[in-house]
């Protein structure tokens, strides 16, 4: 029996988790009573982490510095004259350091060079290199018996992928893996093949503290912890260390949850993803309330589209397979299939958008779908995907420098979006998209400010935002917290500088006006 008397949490049975053979799985449940904002557990780093073939390009594979960060958020943890140089020997895999590269080698990549450099000009999934440093590190004695028997308790859902006939693909995939990691006189094939497929189905998203995308950690006593709409827990990231942290306070032996999709997502399109990706049915308490929560409201009801719309909507049904997908299922009567068609041109929309490397055509794609969900007069701004487009439309404005532009999407996201998807102020999301706000404003002040506007007490206010939430969101002593207090400091020396009197009165005094300011400029933007 595990003794859960110290442990942060525990594994056991889980009567949420249903195996698709009808038996429980396993889940995590807390060793302690915990309150929302605290961490539960912290490691160094995860057992395995493997980048995305782009990252690979910029990003240091063992402290997993990020030395091309898009947002202005994430700026704020690439140091000025910061690269990334190649191993000169598989010269796959880079680093920002000696140190790095020195720490990385003794930690296992000295065995994982020597059968990289047979495939230098290969490209590789990162589950594939993820699995290779798996096998390779556990033959050489650097993965423990504690971890190798917590991987082999993983769900590999090998029965779900034959169903669905994606197992050869899962086989050929392990075959590559065995020959390449030179580990076919340790491991059989059917072995290489379910570790391939816990690889998939177990793994986390590798991310900066600014929640940028960097690649999967593939975790020997993270991966037990199972999905919820409505999680009460998320995992976080500062480098290379990995955290558990609370969104809502937990119990003792009460479950611990996290999120592996957009919980904003409409009850069909999460119910779909986490069938096709992870093979089962959500019944956490979220969805068993069915489609009648926030993400699923619309501004019209079906019968009140319009005939512009409709016709529309009923070329959809008639040519495109994304019109009847039921990842966008609204109703059955004919009115609740043409919104599920419109739905469906959005997200596609969306991920045309997301696939478009050039910023100045992805956001003529984002404006395109945008303007289709305010005119038909069916999406709240806080419905998806038509958030989401507005997350990506300030990015891509970013890339091409229309920074006044991006603001204004900033401001209406602020106020009429984050409190309806994030309405905790610690959320990790809101935090980091009010912190990109933050850094935004400042730019602009800097820059020479805005026509009608003083950005810079905005600047302020949102810093002093998140530097409430952060230690929460992300831990006091984390990189993040630690950074945003030092941009607070600066920002009060500067803003100081030329005051004339006491700053901090100043800015009491200012705060009312400087908010209704700021409010008024989430007006500003069409749609």
């Amino acid at each position: 029996m595990t003794d859960t008397s110290t442990a942060p949490f525990y594994a056991t049975r889980s009567p949420s988790c249903i195996a698709t053979d009808g038996k429980p799985g396993r889940g995590a449940f807390s060793g302690a009573d915990y309150g929302a904002g605290e961490l539960i557990i912290s490691k160094r780093r995860p057992t395995i982490a493997s980048l995305d073939t782009e990252r690979l390009q910029d990003t240091c594979a063992n402290c997993y510095t990020w030395t091309e960060g898009s947002s202005i958020g994430s700026r704020l943890y690439v140091k000025e004259g910061v690269s990334v140089q190649a191993c000169g020997g598989c010269k796959r895999f880079r680093y920002c350091s000696k140190t790095c590269q020195k720490e990385a080698w003794y930690r296992g990549h000295k065995y994982e060079c020597k059968a990289l450099k047979q495939v230098i000009d290969k490209p590789m999934p990162k589950a594939v290199l993820a699995t290779m440093e798996l096998l390779i590190r556990r033959k050489h004695g650097l993965v423990t018996d504690a971890e190798w028997a917590a991987f082999g308790l993983a769900e590999s859902h090998i029965d779900d992928f034959k169903q669905t006939g994606q197992y050869s693909g899962i086989e050929l995939m392990a075959m590559g893996v065995s020959q390449f990691s030179w580990t076919q006189d340790v491991f059989s094939k059917d072995l290489v093949a379910a570790m391939y497929a816990k690889v998939l189905t177990n793994s986390l998203t590798l991310i900066t503290p600014t929640l940028d995308p960097l690649g999967i950690v593939f975790d020997a006593s993270l991966s037990v912890i199972n999905h919820s709409c409505d999680p009460n827990a998320c995992i976080m990231m500062d480098g290379p260390e990995i955290s558990l942290r609370t969104l809502k306070p937990i119990k003792k032996d009460e479950e611990i949850f996290i999120s592996y999709i957009d919980t904003t997502n409409p009850y069909p399109r999460r119910q779909s993803e986490l069938k096709s990706r992870w093979f089962f049915t959500c019944r956490c308490s979220k969805c068993l309330k069915g489609p009648v929560l926030l993400e699923d409201q619309w501004i019209s009801q079906p019968n009140e589209i319009d005939g512009k719309w409709k016709d529309l909507a009923d070329k959809f049904i008639g040519t495109e397979e994304w019109a009847t997908d039921p990842a966008n299922y609204v109703g059955d009567e004919p009115d609740q299939k043409r919104i599920a068609a419109i739905q469906g041109h959005a997200f596609a929309q969306y991920e045309e958008e997301q696939g478009t490397p050039e910023p100045a055509e992805a956001i003529k794609v984002i404006k395109d779908a945008m303007r289709m969900c305010y005119q038909s007069k069916l999406w709240p701004v806080y419905r998806q995907p038509y958030a989401a487009l507005r997350d990506d439309l300030i990015v891509n404005m970013l890339a091409v420098g229309d920074y006044q532009g991006a603001w204004q999407q900033c401001a209406k996201r602020y106020w009429h979006i984050l409190p309806k998807l994030h309405p905790r102020a610690f959320h990790p999301v809101r935090v980091v998209q009010v912190w990109q706000s933050a850094m935004l404003a400042y730019y602009l002040q800097a820059e020479g400010g805005m026509a009608g506007a003083d950005v810079a007490p905005i600047a302020l206010l949102l810093v002093m935002e998140v530097m409430n939430a952060a230690p929460l969101s992300h831990g006091k002593d984390s990189t993040f917290a630690r950074s945003v207090e030092k941009k607070f400091g600066e920002m009060v020396l500067d803003m100081q500088a030329g005051a004339g009197g006491d700053i901090h009165q100043e800015l009491s005094e200012r705060m009312p006006q400087t908010r209704e300011q700021f409010k008024e400029m989430a007006t500003w933007s069409e749609y």
